[in-house]
């Protein structure tokens, strides 16, 4: 393994030493076709390792209202739903038509008919 330098001097190599992957060849002598099939195969990981995810904007959410229906999909179960819908109607965030709509549908359809389950740190992950 190559030692890092301690105080730090060129901390860029340093970084790029310390995340280097061992790509191990065999030292025996191989023919041309070989040897391009090699190098073609860490090529190809290579590549592979250097698909990530995009970086993502911290601040794609800013400025988003969520809606009752984002407060639902976070329900574990229809007595939170209900308390969600009964505290937006009473806030005057829906209206009473569109609270007895939800209700219905949560009523008939179930819970997870707004959507899949939003886990914790939902917006940091999506």
């Amino acid at each position: 393994m190559i030692k890092v330098s301690e105080n730090n001097e060129y901390p860029v190599l340093d970084n790029e030493i310390r995340k280097k992957k061992s790509i191990h060849v065999p030292l025996k002598y191989v023919d041309e076709d070989v040897a391009k099939s090699i190098e073609e195969q860490i090529e190809r990981e290579q590549k592979e390792t250097k698909k990530e995810e995009p970086i993502k904007h911290p601040f794609r959410f800013a400025g988003y209202d969520p809606n009752v229906v984002d407060f639902l999909r976070r329900c574990g179960t229809k007595v939170q739903a209900k308390e969600i819908i009964d505290f937006m109607e009473k806030k005057g965030e829906i209206n009473k038509e569109d609270a007895k709509k939800i209700r219905k549908q949560l009523t008939k359809e179930g819970l997870r008919s707004f959507g899949t389950k939003k886990e914790k740190d939902h917006y940091f992950r999506t």
